[in-house]
């Protein structure tokens, strides 16, 4: 059974965010709800994630669903005991889900080799019950991308051989055709939380002309590993997120740019100039 069950084009997804995820209340009981013996918050995503895939079910993406998750300005609680909850939980899913690949992590975090996780033993049993995969499985399967280093004398590490630099097919400025102006980022593009604005397109100004990867990019908040992809009729389209690049605020000194859901007007009409 996959724990998303929808009728439109879906996505896979290796790993998810259990604050975004829609399921069906039957099979996340039957799959073992979370496990109780993780504490406040950290690691859990990636927990249920790997169970999820491991034991015969599919985490997807519905590109056009709309979900609200509002966060706090600030944490409401604490640690118990002022203990890493993020360490603790990792542990409990790295001895429970991921076979000898336990020791990639460790290797990492050393300092953790000693350190109590409390007891599993629930959630082995819990494995063996449901028939679940190997981790090596779901890394050939679900995640081939992400493969571990071999054949250097230290411990070998997890890289992700799908990390690569864009190719730069063009260099230009994008304007926007409802306003005639181009858009710039306000600081680093790869800086995240950076106001992205509209200026008066200037073909002397340095902070306008970069790769349209590059200023795609800062509109969604600086992230680098989302795509976009550009329509005909002039969109950019941000793939994970499901909304167009579209200007928020024409008038004042300074337009302002925001993610909207995709409508064809001409504000969220780019055009790329060299």
């Amino acid at each position: 059974m996959d724990l998303v069950l929808v009728p439109t084009r879906t996505l896979g997804r290796t790993l998810g965010q259990t604050g975004l995820v829609l399921g069906d209340p039957e099979y996340f009981n039957e799959l073992g709800q979370y496990d109780a013996g993780m504490d406040i918050w950290g690691g859990e995503n990636l927990e249920i994630s790997f169970r999820i895939w491991m034991c015969g079910g599919q985490l997807l993406i519905v590109p056009c669903s709309r979900v609200g998750h509002i966060f706090r300005k600030r944490r409401p609680y604490g640690s118990p005991g002022g203990q890493d909850t993020m360490a603790h939980n990792s542990l409990r899913l790295a001895h429970v889900w991921m076979d000898g690949y336990k020791e990639q992590y460790l290797a990492l975090r050393p300092e953790l080799r000693g350190r109590a996780y409390g007891d599993v033993s629930e959630r082995v049993a819990l494995r063996t019950r449901l028939q679940c995969r190997s981790f090596q499985w779901y890394l050939d399967t679900v995640y081939p991308e992400m493969q571990a280093a071999a054949g250097s004398r230290q411990q070998p590490l997890f890289i992700n051989k799908s990390l690569r630099r864009p190719k730069v097919l063009q260099r230009g400025r994008l304007r926007n055709l409802a306003g005639g102006r181009c858009l710039v980022a306000l600081g680093r593009v790869s800086q995240k939380g950076g106001a992205v604005v509209l200026r008066p397109c200037d073909p002397r100004d340095p902070e306008q002309v970069r790769p349209p990867h590059a200023a795609a990019r800062s509109g969604s908040g600086g992230s680098t590993t989302r795509r976009w992809r550009c329509w005909k009729s002039n969109r950019l389209y941000q793939v994970s997120v499901g909304q167009c690049l579209a200007v928020s605020r024409l008038t004042g000194p300074k337009g302002l740019v925001s993610m909207a859901i995709c409508d064809g007007s001409e504000a969220q009409q780019w055009q790329l100039e060299g």
